[in-house]
């Protein structure tokens, strides 16, 4: 049912804006920039301020966690046998007034770190990610963590386990950071120091009574303190998860240059007194063995050795953004982990690059033809309009030949060069993939043969 003979159609029902496709936004899916320095600022504040490593058997009061963190031998960790070892950094914004929400993570990466090579990925999970939760069902990545606790779980280990099924990694270990906790660590460091690259206005941050205040900070160099570096890290409602994100990538970066510019580490007196104040922003499931070699193992790497990949509703992204039950969620391609997970393993095991298997980022946007397989009039203008609304270049509208379609089926024409995009297309319209060969003198790039299905 391949055949097709494109003719005029009924295109001026195309609709100006789209009822149900989401915009495309094109980013930079794989970039340097988190550093290897971000792991261990995250791993070296842990072993300060964890009081739950009293568990391991270790005495944590006064000064004897520094004590024991910097005398004892290092403990092999889960994985460096085999040559890897995977951690999960988990971002919460912690209780406290005018907080709603404290267990629902905001941030979730894991850092993924070979110890033949030195090479290493930290790969970003969307808080908008739609998962299967063991013993409860589906909901969003950003409120596993929640959920595990409410089942009396640790709920570290529960996120550890739905984000080790989505990624097909087996994740040991995991961090636990309390946003709060970085504006109190701002402040005893005396502040930091953070090159704003844009304007950000919210109009909508949360104060502690419930209310509203502005957030204006322009573009420019700042030297934040624990106040300001904590609105610069949450505030979300004026742009994206993603800017967000990148924000908080900045802090802590801002946070290890000045940690390293006082020489914290020398000042036993200065990192009891964080000791202190900050015992409650941290958690892991590490003892302090192997912590100590969570850190002997990050210190050799070098930066440029590190790929971030954002798993993001870009066109190499991997995922696509619909609605379930009316709520906004991000799904994988294919819905189906598969694609995601298959992903990982060519690029940890070495297999293939993150430029081989993406290539080149597209500057210009796909190039669609739709055609309509089914009676409805009117469907093929429609879609096509929704198509065109996010950001698909529709170079020609027309009925399919055949008529009957069931399901709508989109077919791959650039013979695997931007087959990312292809199938993101086909899993925004909850098609299948196409098999056969098939040829158009339209130019496009990716055909779309519609079936009764899209009408609905």
């Amino acid at each position: 049912m391949a055949e097709t003979v494109a003719v005029a159609d009924d295109a001026s029902s195309m609709p100006s804006e789209s009822s149900r496709l989401l915009r495309i936004k094109k980013r930079s899916s794989a970039k340097r920039f988190f550093g290897v320095s971000a792991i261990i600022v995250i791993l070296l504040l842990a072993g300060w301020f964890t009081t739950k490593l009293a568990l391991s058997g270790w005495n944590v009061s006064g000064d004897s966690i520094w004590k024991n963190l910097f005398s004892l031998t290092g403990t092999q960790l889960v994985g460096e046998e085999s040559g890897r070892v995977n951690v999960l950094l988990l971002g919460i914004p912690g209780s406290g007034p005018g907080v709603e929400g404290p267990d629902l993570t905001d941030t979730v990466m894991v850092a993924s770190l070979s110890t033949s090579n030195q090479t290493g990925f930290l790969f970003s999970l969307p808080r908008d990610l739609y998962v299967k939760i063991p013993g409860y069902g589906n909901s969003k990545l950003n409120a596993v963590y929640e959920i595990g606790n409410s089942q009396d779980t640790t709920p570290g280990t529960t996120v550890q386990e739905v984000v080790g099924e989505v990624l097909g990694l087996d994740i040991p270990y995991y961090v636990r950071v309390d946003f709060s906790g970085f504006a109190k660590l701002v402040d005893d460091l005396g502040g930091v120091t953070v090159e704003v690259a844009k304007d950000l206005y919210d109009d909508q941050y949360p104060t502690a009574d419930k209310g509203y205040e502005i957030v204006d900070i322009k573009a420019g160099t700042y030297t934040m303190d624990g106040e300001m570096a904590l609105k610069y890290a949450r505030s979300r409602h004026s742009t994206s998860d993603f800017d967000r994100a990148k924000r908080q990538q900045d802090l802590i970066l801002a946070i290890r240059s000045k940690a390293m510019e006082l020489d914290l580490l020398t000042q036993s007196t200065k990192v009891l007194a964080m000791v202190d104040t900050l015992q409650d922003s941290f958690e892991t499931n590490m003892n302090l063995g192997e912590i100590k070699r969570a850190l002997e193992l990050v210190k050799g790497f070098d930066s440029a050795q590190l790929t971030t990949k954002v798993f993001d509703d870009s066109a190499t992204g991997l995922l696509y953004g619909t609605r379930v039950d009316e709520v906004y969620v991000l799904r994988p391609v294919g819905d189906d982990f598969k694609t995601v997970s298959d992903y990982v393993a060519q690029v940890v095991s070495g297999s293939a690059t993150v430029e081989e298997l993406e290539g080149e980022v597209a500057t210009e946007p796909l190039k669609v033809e739709v055609l309509n397989g089914t009676n409805t009039t009117g469907l093929a203008g429609k879609i096509a309009g929704e198509l065109k609304t996010s950001g698909y270049d529709v170079v020609q509208v027309g009925n399919n030949t055949t008529k009957g379609f069931v399901k709508t089926i989109v077919y791959d024409l650039t013979g695997g060069e931007r087959i990312w995009e292809v199938r993101r297309l086909a899993s925004t319209l909850q098609a299948e993939i196409g098999e056969d060969e098939i040829t158009t003198t339209s130019g496009a790039q990716a055909r779309v043969v519609l079936g009764s299905d899209s009408a609905s």
